[in-house]
């Protein structure tokens, strides 16, 4: 049983934290150094102790207390400076790894396909982020501070002990076998509890996360004593799963006392019995006694960083069971990298499901959209119709079947370059807390400021942001707070067009607008769709009225397709939705 209780898995997350800290050996030697030093120097002060007390306090010796007058402030100095270096050095390696580990946690989030974020509570990931992240800092700053310390002066007290006694030596270390069993069980309970209150953590965050964003609605309903209640009992899971931990960290250091404590009593009745046959000088005893005390201190600071060891542990298997997602959609190193795009689309018997479904939502799709053309899909919710969008922007690949544009199939292109030539207007908005013209700009980020409000006009937005109080450079708050629904879509046009995309996706872009706004919006869409091909999805079949096709989805397939009053004409599908509206 070894003192920090390393299984497999934790010498997996170990091996894997490892490289970020030998990004900074020469500073984590330098510490290192400074820490033997530090050792060394309380060794050295425990050794002299006993000759010391009785030459200066029982012989009177005056050359002993002068010599100390000299040589102990230049040992507390030299203290004073290696107790920084290492201090310093250290909490720098500390918040460097951290540093790291929060950007490359942030970079591959990024990289991630859109699946993840189906399984995955956006709460959940902000715990890690948070939560763990913390818990890792407080393990890489002060597990190699105070282990790294601590081990070195156990090490030379331990030197210290065996050359004045061997035999009490061997006596006083019986104390490590002991903890070591002790600890090693409570090192397990500990990391079991650690990750099982974090992961509790991720779910208290995500209930408040939920009842801030739908307070409206948990008002609108009397819905607070539930919402309360339903909190309470994940609280009160937190408090049993963090309480678990706490009791076996809480028994660590009385059971360190203890232990501690007998082998002193064994220590003092084998030690005045030596003293009294004269095998041991007083003066040797009182120096055993001190390097004995001077090492059960850090021997104790060594158990009770197995607690924090096991925390920081715990947290980084979940930041590392996200650093081991791998995205779904990939690409290769012969990816086609696309300059030109015409914009046909062509689906060949596409079939798609969810990681998280059963069923498939599209079943053995196939259509083409030819360059240019204004297309719809309408049918009932849930049938797959933003799904289509979002084959078509590669967020993630068909299970069987294939998706070309311009001929090629989607999956031999460039993801980067193929979304260069498209844009989407999405039915929830996202806007950003920035200002309006950053807000437009993402689409383009070198875009001119005569660009930003060319997009704007077009998008029918420029008077509201000239109307604003800062015009484009208004803080337009958390999610576009700050603006209209209609006012957000327009912005998210803006945005949409500002690159000149080949290929415009809409994804029900007025269903969540009234009559008014709607129609704004909807003038906005029709000024920005010449010379491009748009696929629109639409559940109000007053916006398709106009496409040069539309295709009717039902139970995950293709029904009809044709214009407006073609279909009308087969008196199908589309001709009951469209008397179902009307």
């Amino acid at each position: 049983m070894n003192l920090f209780n390393f299984n497999e898995r934790n010498s997996v997350l170990l091996r894997t934290l490892l490289p970020y800290v030998k990004e900074h050996k020469r500073k984590l030697a330098v510490a290192a150094i400074a820490m033997a030093v530090l050792a060394a120097i309380r060794g050295v002060i425990v050794y002299i102790l006993g000759p010391v007390v009785k030459g200066v306090f029982i012989d009177k010796n005056a050359a002993i207390l002068n010599l100390l007058f000299i040589g102990l402030p230049v040992l507390f100095t030299i203290r004073l400076a290696v107790e920084y270096i290492s201090n310093y050095y250290m909490n720098y390696i500390g918040q460097r790894v951290i540093h790291r580990i929060r950007e490359d946690f942030f970079v591959h989030i990024h990289n991630l396909s859109m699946e993840f974020y189906w399984r995955k509570r956006s709460a959940d990931v902000m715990s890690r982020v948070i939560n763990d992240l913390n818990n890792i800092q407080s393990t890489v700053q002060f597990i190699p501070l105070y282990g790294i310390r601590d081990l070195m002066t156990v090490f030379a007290l331990t030197f210290v002990l065996f050359y004045l006694s061997w035999k009490l030596a061997l006596i006083s270390i019986t104390i490590l076998p002991v903890t070591s069993y002790i600890l090693g069980i409570l090192g397990r309970k500990m990391r079991k509890s650690s990750r099982e209150s974090q992961t509790i953590v991720a779910d208290i965050s995500h209930k408040f996360q939920e009842s801030l964003q739908g307070m409206a609605i948990v008002k609108a309903f009397n819905y607070e004593e539930h919402a309360i209640k339903k909190f309470g009992r994940t609280n009160q899971d937190y408090f049993d799963r963090i309480m678990r931990y706490l009791r076996a960290t809480s028994i660590a250091g009385p059971i360190m006392e203890f232990i501690g404590s007998m082998i002193l009593v064994l220590l003092l009745m084998i030690g005045s019995n030596a003293i009294f046959s004269g095998r041991i000088t007083t003066e040797m005893f009182l120096s055993f006694m001190a390097a004995f005390f001077t090492a059960y201190m850090p021997i104790k600071n060594i158990s009770n960083l197995n607690a924090k060891l096991q925390m920081g542990l715990a947290s980084w298997d979940r930041i590392y069971q996200i650093l081991e997602e791998k995205p779904a959609v990939t690409v290769t190193k012969s990816a086609v990298k696309i300059k030109k795009l015409d914009g046909k689309i062509e689906f060949r018997n596409v079939s798609y499901k969810y990681p998280t479904g059963e069923d498939f939502v599209l079943k053995d799709v196939s259509f083409t959209i030819n360059p240019n053309e204004i297309s719809a899909f309408v049918g009932p919710s849930g049938c797959g119709k933003s799904t289509i969008i979002q084959l078509i922007l590669r967020f993630f690949d068909p299970v069987k079947g294939d998706i070309l544009i311009d001929g090629i199939n989607l999956r031999e292109l460039d993801i980067k370059s193929l979304r260069e030539h498209m844009s989407i207007v999405t039915q929830d908005t996202v806007l950003f807390d920035d200002t309006v013209k950053n807000n437009i700009r993402m689409g383009k980020m070198e875009a001119s400021d005569q660009e930003v409000t060319g997009a704007a006009e077009a998008s029918d937005a420029h008077d509201f942001i000239k109307s604003m109080p800062g015009g484009y450079e208004t803080m337009i708050g958390e999610r576009g707070i700050k603006v209209s629904g209609g006012q957000r879509q327009r912005l998210a046009i803006a945005r949409a067009i500002i690159k000149k995309p080949k290929v415009l996706l809409l994804d029900e872009a007025t269903s969540n607008l009234d009559t008014r706004s709607e129609q704004a919006v909807q003038k906005a869409i029709e000024n920005v769709l010449t010379d491009k091909t748009v696929v629109m999805v639409a559940h109000r079949l007053s916006t398709v009225r106009n496409c040069d096709k539309i295709f009717v989805l039902k139970d995950g397939r293709i029904q009809e397709s044709g214009d407006h009053d073609e279909l009308r004409l087969l008196s199908g599908e589309y001709e009951k939705l469209y008397k179902a509206q009307n």
